[in-house]
């Protein structure tokens, strides 16, 4: 290799070591937005680095043929530390926010569309209003009102009214359940 394509693999190593370093500050941010307890950490560093193996070594592979050498593993410590070091908190802060303002801006999608759904079927809900409610109300009116003369009818018509009566309020009963809205 010559010196400037060393110093080419140094400086996409040194890259790859700032891109692992903020990695790293994103794997922090969403581990401690899960609060995963000693088992969830274990697994999520353990699948981090596994990921962060794999992308760091096809990075290698791309940029230096995947030769490892001193100044590779120079580069990517270096990054890393200069990523954590200066620009660790600025990272995490502009992560906190991104996430925040994402969860809010879904947030807020979720509420139009509930808001909207409300107003695309309030007019069927006026609708069902108008005309179950006035039924429900006809249905009291004819049950008890049935009730009240089988009641009176079974002294002066006999058996007959009082059946008739008690037949209409089972009948109405079948049917106004049908259009009772469910709790």
């Amino acid at each position: 290799m010559t010196l400037a394509e060393q110093l080419n693999a140094f400086l996409l190593s040194l890259l790859t070591g700032l891109m692992s370093g903020f990695a790293y500050d994103l794997y922090r941010v969403l581990r401690e937005m899960l609060r995963l307890k000693k088992a969830g950490t274990f697994i999520g560093d353990l699948l981090f680095w596994l990921f962060l193996l794999v992308v760091v070594f096809g990075l290698l592979l791309v940029g230096n043929d995947g030769e490892v050498r001193f100044y590779v593993f120079l580069g990517l410590a270096l990054g890393a530390g200069i990523h954590l070091i200066f620009f660790s908190s600025a990272a995490r802060r502009f992560i906190y926010r991104s996430t925040y303002l994402f969860l809010r801006t879904i947030q807020i999608i979720a509420a139009g569309a509930v808001a909207f759904f409300r107003i695309l079927i309030f007019p069927f809900r006026v609708i069902f209003f108008l005309v179950v409610w006035p039924a429900a109300l006809g249905g009291r009116a004819l049950c008890l009102a049935g009730r009240r003369v089988g009641r009176v009818g079974k002294g002066v018509f006999g058996p007959y009214v009082h059946r008739f009566s008690g037949g209409l309020h089972s009948l109405w009963l079948r049917l106004s359940n049908r259009w009772r809205p469910r709790r």
